[in-house]
């Protein structure tokens, strides 16, 4: 898959598509991943990483509407692929058809935010 054909699939689908769109129209870097799994499968890994995104406070783009997406392809075999861009910190996850024709979904989730641990007193 090139750029330009991403870029295309990208279109609507709310505000993580069109920062994910932005970004490769600026060059962002992409990976799409070979082998594919079912669409449920990545739905339940995926309800649980929002649900530890919520609890640190960490913030995302598009997470629900990505797993309902997700949820609804059912067993569907679905392709990840990724978006890193550094400015906003942001990685997104892309969850594609198994031929590459289309976007399932697409969630950005902020890497700035930095999970701070209680060390004890100094």
């Amino acid at each position: 898959m090139d750029r330009h054909q991403l870029i295309a699939l990208l279109a609507g689908g709310g505000s993580a598509y069109a920062m994910c769109r932005d970004a490769l129209h600026d060059g962002a870097d992409f990976t799409i991943a070979n082998g594919a799994m079912p669409a449920n499968h990545f739905a339940r890994i995926y309800d649980r990483r929002k649900r530890h995104c919520q609890e640190r406070g960490i913030a995302t783009l598009g997470f629900r509407q990505g797993i309902e997406r997700l949820q609804n392809a059912r067993d569907h075999a679905v392709r990840l692929g990724w978006v890193k861009i550094t400015n906003p910190d942001y990685h997104f996850q892309l969850f594609l058809t198994e031929d590459l024709s289309a976007v399932i979904a697409c969630i950005g989730v902020d890497q700035a935010h930095q999970v701070r641990r209680d060390d004890g007193p100094n």
